[in-house]
């Protein structure tokens, strides 16, 4: 900003005065840039740091979990005020920020999921040398809860029910039979007897899948569905249609109100660990990133599942005891042989 060594000299020693400030995140406004006499401070505000950071997000993550972040980051710079520099941020703010979230009512589950997209944001300008320190964030204790599954009366019920087309029936025994995610079917493609789901799901991590001939009819039936039926143009349209039809069906058997869509994954995992799958491998099926998350099915109640699913308990068990086990048999659940041709 100037032809003179001189006041460069001088101006340079001015900005290394304030370096540390300026590493921590603090902005500074020097005579030479503006009008002023003084040089000025300008705090790293929260809302500075909200929007930098969501703007490096934008466009590497999936949508809903951009929109999720932007829900926690939303609620964070309404509680703690736009201007409020973010290294003055403290342990026992976070703190009532926390209860202030569950006086609004959201779940422990929901407020711990934004607490991690704060904790994350404050953990990047820490690595960025913006902060020197970070305020402890502590999770919210949640009691842990089996999975929710379909037992096996309430499948063959659903299997039953007068009203319900046939091509729910048969898109609801995929679901439960194969473990993806609600809309794995719509970005996957089908190559031989293996649908191939890519990266853009939820982990970020592709995986492949091997259908019975069955199963294979299923997914070409659901493609041609999303393709030219309801589920048409948009993937999230067809993926929200299924998955209200079969809270839908739920309600018309009587199950409980905990009970949904993804119940019917949770339903895979349990049945699979029932017919002898490894917990390592199981985590492969579901495409979990970690076999941490697998693991919370193995702590069911042994008994309550026996009682759930006693049809493939019951084959399982007398199949081990003379040495074999047919892998192409579901179980004994009798659905009408259209689902099976």
């Amino acid at each position: 900003r100037t032809a003179s060594k001189v006041n460069a000299h001088e101006r340079m020693a001015e900005v290394n005065k304030v370096e540390d400030d300026i590493k921590q995140g603090m902005e500074f406004t020097f005579p030479w840039l503006s009008d002023s006499s003084k040089t000025k401070v300008k705090r790293f505000t929260l809302q500075d740091a909200v929007y930098q950071w969501m703007s490096k997000r934008i466009g590497k993550l999936a949508k809903n979990t951009t929109d999720l972040n932007k829900v926690g980051l939303d609620y964070f710079v309404k509680f703690m005020g736009k201007t409020q520099p973010l290294e003055n941020i403290t342990t026992s703010q976070m703190e009532r920020f926390a209860d202030w979230l569950d006086g609004r009512g959201l779940s422990k589950n929901t407020i711990n999921i934004h607490l991690r997209t704060i904790k994350a944001m404050f953990r990047y300008y820490l690595m960025v040398d913006k902060l020197n320190k970070i305020p402890h964030i502590q999770q919210l204790s949640v009691p842990e809860t089996e999975p929710i599954y379909i037992t096996d009366n309430e499948f063959q019920s659903i299997m039953e029910l007068d009203w319900l087309d046939d091509f729910y029936k048969r898109v609801f025994l995929f679901y439960r039979e194969t473990g993806v995610r609600l809309k794995e079917p719509m970005m996957s493609v089908l190559d031989g007897s293996w649908i191939d789901i890519p990266n853009t799901s939820k982990t970020k991590k592709g995986r492949n899948i091997e259908l019975d001939k069955p199963l294979q009819t299923i997914f070409i039936d659901l493609e041609d569905w999303c393709e030219s039926g309801y589920g048409s143009t948009l993937v999230d349209r067809g993926a929200d249609h299924i998955s209200k039809k079969f809270k839908k069906t739920l309600r018309s058997i009587g199950a409980d109100e905990r009970k949904h869509f993804h119940s019917l994954r949770h339903t895979f995992a349990v049945r699979r660990l029932i017919q002898g799958t490894s917990i390592y491998d199981l985590k492969l099926l579901m495409g979990h990133s970690s076999v941490t998350t697998t693991e919370v099915y193995s702590n069911m109640n042994l008994k309550r599942v026996a009682q759930d699913f006693p049809t493939i308990v019951t084959s399982y068990v007398n199949e081990a005891k003379i040495g074999k086990w047919d892998t192409e048999k579901w179980d004994t659940i009798s659905l009408p042989t259209t689902y099976m041709s």
